[in-house]
């Protein structure tokens, strides 16, 4: 990958920039309460051993084989998910991710490709990151998710970029790796979350590099 081609950097945000591990554990917690509470024995141990399953997997959403799997009627299947919230308030920044993001930003234009709900854009502000990004794609607002081709596509003309000199950042390669990498784009995984048991994809579809932490990132792009 040569940097003096890069533009423009895609940043995916959950268990990318931002940190789900509470959340998660917080919503699986959630979904263990309810089922117990209708006569099941699971634990957070198993919704966790069967989510790392379906993610390896890449299921698109893997709670639903997960709850399909585990639970013995469609009727509880749903009361379960009833009540269910994803509390995004327990969502933070990794650690330096602010001040690697400011330094990123005086080299390079920042953009934001996330699958995410509605108000991305004010939680963002609420982290005090907002300001280094050019270009905000959220699912909600767009009406498209990744992995859809046409939600990269959007972003590298509203970024006025071509493919080759934009690479996008992310944890899931069934969503963020993959689609990048069949429309040109470079791509960097960095194996944080669920996620990062998902199988490496071969030829030309892996990622350019691979990342054990997004803290990694800063020097690997930093220009001379």
């Amino acid at each position: 990958m040569d940097l003096t081609r890069i533009r423009w950097i895609f940043f995916d945000l959950g268990d990318t920039l931002l940190d789900e591990s509470a959340a998660a554990d917080d919503v699986i917690g959630q979904y263990v309460r309810n089922a117990n509470r209708l006569g099941y024995k699971i634990s957070k141990e198993d919704m966790c051993e069967r989510l790392t399953y379906y993610f390896r997997e890449m299921t698109e959403i893997p709670i639903r084989p997960v709850l399909e799997e585990l639970v013995s009627s469609t009727e509880h299947w749903h009361a379960i998910r009833e009540g269910v919230k994803y509390n995004k308030q327990l969502e933070q920044p990794f650690p330096g991710v602010e001040p690697m993001l400011r330094r990123l930003s005086a080299q390079y234009r920042l953009g934001v490709i996330a699958n995410q709900s509605l108000g991305t854009l004010d939680r963002l502000k609420s982290y005090k990151l907002d300001s280094y990004f050019s270009l905000m794609g959220s699912s909600a607002e767009l009406g498209m998710n990744k992995p859809d081709p046409r939600f990269f596509q959007w972003a590298l003309k509203e970024a006025d970029c071509r493919p080759a000199e934009a690479v996008m950042i992310g944890d899931r390669i069934d969503n963020d790796i993959i689609p990048a990498r069949q429309l040109g784009l470079h791509a960097i995984w960095v194996k944080q979350g669920f996620a990062k048991v998902q199988p490496l994809p071969a030829g030309e579809l892996a990622p350019d590099y691979i990342l054990n932490h997004i803290l990694d990132l800063e020097p690997l792009l930093t220009k001379e």
